[in-house]
């Protein structure tokens, strides 16, 4: 029993990278060249992300400055440009057949229509088989808001009844979940939300109207080669099948040595963490986050070179979760939590 309860020491990199599916940040692009033929990313727009263009527009919107930034998700020093009536440019990621994944991206829009096509897909298996579309549709000279639909370009587009500013940053993230029937799987949108709070408990929009299209979705398309597409700027693009997997790595992160704490859960259920630590400090934050990344427990306390049993809310329910130990200069050590 006690061996079932013992913490896995993995780090918490390591458990965002087992949830995440496909990300990019484009930092390694060269600016001002077109984002097809870097990386993963083509724009045959026909084949959703795969071989060489061969139709009439054989340009592409092309790597930017300035990327994105956006608090616990992800940083970019570049970005690619949204632009109407040129070629669209996609990618394959790793095929996702069920249950729910989510998909985030940040978009800085200049303009927009008022009766728009979709700028951004999701597909399964080609371009002719959309599984999720996104809209942006301009509200006033300022402002738009922000639609999503599932299946055929005839579905029902839902759109977040808040509006959002034009030349401002914004993060989408969408969860897709794959039901069992032929019409039920659900698309639901979240703009802007607190990466730290993890799944927030209303989306900004949802649907589930239309025929399903998620036999195998593999692929994501920037879609330009129509008129009615929002201008602007995309970017930090990432697909999971977990929230916190959605993450990008803080490459300028530093961190405690593997072997500097031993976390046990013996007692976890009785409100008891037990910190084995080969070093003092003297003002250590403790944080357990539950599998969809909200956080459960925050404690600050000091741990001393030993032994530390550390009083937190008792954790009753069996599953996954991370604790991660904060010291002086934001050095950080994550570990996963299986409590059974």
């Amino acid at each position: 029993m006690k061996k079932l309860l013992l913490l896995s020491i993995i780090l918490f990199s390591g458990i965002i990278n087992s949830q995440t599916v496909f990300q990019d940040n484009m930092n390694a692009y060269n600016v001002n060249s077109q984002l097809s033929g870097q990386g993963s990313w083509t724009n045959n727009s026909s084949n959703g992300g795969t071989g060489a263009c061969t139709g009439a527009i054989c340009t592409n919107a092309q790597v930017l400055t300035p990327g994105f930034n956006y608090l616990n998700y992800g940083s970019s020093s570049n970005s690619v440009q949204l632009l109407t009536d040129t070629d669209g440019c996609g990618t394959l990621f790793t095929p996702i057949t069920t249950g729910d994944f989510y998909v985030g991206l940040m978009i800085n829009a200049s303009s927009s229509a008022t009766s728009p096509n979709d700028f951004f897909r999701v597909n399964s298996g080609n371009a002719f088989v959309t599984s999720l579309r996104v809209f942006i549709k301009t509200v006033t000279a300022n402002s738009f808001t922000i639609g999503i639909s599932k299946g055929a370009s005839g579905n029902a587009v839902a759109y977040t009844s808040s509006s959002f500013g034009f030349n401002q940053d914004h993060l989408l993230i969408l969860k897709y979940s794959i039901q069992s029937g032929a019409s039920d799987d659900i698309v639901n949108l979240y703009v802007n939300p607190v990466i730290a709070n993890g799944v927030p408990t209303s989306p900004d929009a949802t649907t589930n109207s239309g025929t399903d299209q998620s036999s195998s979705i593999d692929r994501l398309v920037f879609r330009q080669n129509a008129t009615a597409t929002p201008t602007g700027r995309a970017g930090l693009v990432s697909v999971a099948k977990s929230w916190t997997g959605l993450i990008f790595p803080n490459l300028n992160a530093f961190s405690f040595e593997k072997n500097q704490f031993e976390v046990s859960s013996l007692n976890i259920k009785s409100g008891i963490l037990s910190i084995k630590s080969n070093k003092t400090i003297d003002d250590a934050i403790i944080k357990i986050y539950d599998i969809d990344g909200r956080i459960i427990e925050t404690k600050e306390t000091s741990l001393n070179n030993q032994v530390n049993d550390v009083a937190i809310k008792p954790i009753q329910e069996s599953g996954v979760y991370i604790i991660e130990i904060i010291g002086e200069n934001n050095i950080k050590f994550s570990q996963k939590l299986i409590v059974k």
